[in-house]
């Protein structure tokens, strides 16, 4: 089990000037594509001024990791998906403040006070001792004068030179975008938000945070889209591969993929954890690497971006929504680890804006092939989607032997006679189910379910409309036998599965507690726990 535990010795980090500070944080833009989401209106000026003292603060205070496991520092995230939902002031600095600040790890300076620079910028990658010497790196490259955002993402995500070096050059290779999609996903969200909202600071952090994490799947991402000359024999598990497997060269849609996956006999349906990701990596990567190779995903016009973005956000909420559903009765799964596939992919489009296309190609690429690793990783639940989608949908009420009930809890809303379509409906109770979903979102101190029902709810704007069977002429044109479950999918999936996560969560603003299934405590423990067998057995 990979650990990062700070230095013996630290010396706190220097604070950056007011100058820098305003330039990193200047505000806030509008999105820059109409694929991201959108924001919902809030209570004024005050929100802008907390949310930006907030960021500025943590930029200056905190580090990636919060502790020896590479959890990571989620302030950030937690503070501008409300922010987007339209918290105001007072919600948003209780969000930073009373959740996040008890238990940051302190930014301090890298071992020997290292610069990194454009000489030896490979030879620290991956020690998040050194997230200080490449967050000042990164500084001096968003303020240089003339850079822009679509020149950096270009030239330290995509480039040969980030990626792989022939002949390589310095300790190891970047591979750049490989640690982009590393440790749960995480720096493309983090790049994503400075993406979307136009923060050079979160640019910086997010280029900072990647060259601190590992460059784990290599047998994925940079073996597929910068080495794609094999040099490794044929496995023994590829010599496994079922008849029935679609010819080489073949391009299918990403659901398809999904199908074919769960119909693999070389795959296990055991859920494991987030350290066995690696060798899930070592044992089965050239197999999902054929997978992602059958994608057809390969980006020249503005109309092939939005068709496959739309599959990557179908897929996504699949894997983890519909997966975590073990039918109406049973405790819903919120899977928190393809919950990162959600909120991952939600960003796409704020990135891609930036790229070109061949790099908007390895993009998606790269977030197909780790998004169905992870699921892999839990599992690869399957999608029953007529009995899904067959559930009464919120706020028509549902069976009583359901886990969930449609109605909120707690005193309901009196309509009055007058309200529409009348006093008696559940729909003049709540006639809008995303509104509750939100607001819930808002002030729940779980940071990752605003990022999750963020996510839905613009996913849902994008797709609600799309009726049942709508995906099936494109699945039948490529030419393997579809899964029947498919034609029950529909644009409702979004709420369904917004409701249930936040039943799962608690409504906390109907009386619940938080349930805690996704508290990082948690998660902490069982990874103390681990470390603590690992040790036993001479392992750690």
């Amino acid at each position: 089990m990979a650990t990062s535990a700070p230095p013996e010795s630290i010396v706190p980090a220097a604070p950056s000037s007011q100058d820098v500070l305003s330039r990193l944080f200047p505000g806030i833009r509008s999105p820059p594509s109409l694929l991201a989401p959108g924001r919902v209106p809030n209570s004024g000026p005050e929100a802008t001024a907390a949310l930006l003292k907030a960021l500025r603060d943590n930029h200056e205070r905190s580090h990636v990791f919060f502790n020896e496991f590479s959890f990571h520092n989620h302030s950030v995230h937690h503070l501008l998906a409300v922010y987007a939902l339209g918290a105001p002031g007072p919600v948003i600095s209780a969000a930073y403040q009373n959740t996040h600040l008890d238990h940051m790890r302190v930014a301090f300076v890298s071992p020997d006070t290292v610069t990194i620079t454009d000489d030896n910028f490979t030879d620290y990658l991956g020690n998040d001792h050194y997230y200080n010497a490449y967050l000042n790196y990164f500084h001096r490259v968003v303020l240089e004068p003339g850079a822009t955002i679509s020149n950096i993402l270009e030239k330290y995500l995509f480039s040969p030179h980030y990626n792989v070096r022939t002949p390589q050059q310095g300790a190891e290779q970047p591979q750049m975008l490989n640690r982009f999609l590393e440790i749960l996903i995480h720096p493309i969200i983090h790049a994503g938000y400075g993406a979307e909202f136009g923060i050079l600071g979160l640019i910086a952090e997010g280029l900072a945070w990647t060259s601190v994490h590992p460059a784990g799947a290599t047998t994925l991402i940079t073996r597929l889209l910068f080495t794609p000359t094999r040099t490794t024999p044929i496995t023994d598990l590829e010599r496994q591969e079922p008849e029935w497997m679609p010819k080489p060269g073949s391009r299918l849609r990403a659901l398809n993929i999904l199908s074919l996956m769960l119909r693999d006999p070389r795959f296990d349906s055991k859920v494991l954890d987030k350290h066995e990701y690696a060798a899930m990596l070592e044992s089965h990567g050239e197999v999902i690497n054929k997978y992602g190779e059958f994608w057809d995903c390969h980006i020249e016009r503005q109309e092939d971006l939005e068709e496959r973005i739309e599959e990557l956000i179908w897929a996504a909420t699949l894997m983890y929504g519909v997966g975590s559903w073990d039918g109406s009765a049973a405790e819903y799964r919120a899977d928190f680890f393809t919950a990162h596939i959600v909120t991952s992919v939600l960003f796409v489009p704020s990135i891609c804006a930036y790229l070109s296309r061949p790099s908007q190609t390895k993009l998606l690429r790269a977030h197909f092939l780790t998004s169905i690793t992870w699921w892999l990783v839990r599992g690869r639940p399957g999608f029953a989607l007529r009995a899904f989608t067959s559930q009464p949908l919120v706020p028509l009420p549902n069976a009583p032997s359901s886990k969930y009930s449609n109605t909120l809890p707690g005193l309901q809303p009196t309509p009055s006679a007058c309200a529409l379509p009348s006093s008696t409906s559940p729909f003049a109770a709540t006639p809008n189910p995303w509104y509750p979903i939100l607001a819930d979102a808002l002030v729940h101190p779980n940071e990752h379910l605003c990022k999750v029902q963020r996510a839905l709810a613009h996913f849902n704007v994008l797709y609600g409309h799309r009726e049942a069977g709508f995906v099936l002429n494109s699945l039948y044109k490529d030419g393997v036998n579809v899964d029947p479950e498919y034609a029950y999918l529909d644009g409702s999936v979004f709420l369904r599965v917004a409701w249930l996560t936040g039943a799962a969560l608690g409504w906390v603003t109907h009386g619940e507690d938080n349930s805690g299934v996704w508290n990082y405590q948690e998660f902490q423990r069982a990874a103390l726990d681990e470390l603590e067998l690992l040790r036993s057995q001479g392992r750690a």
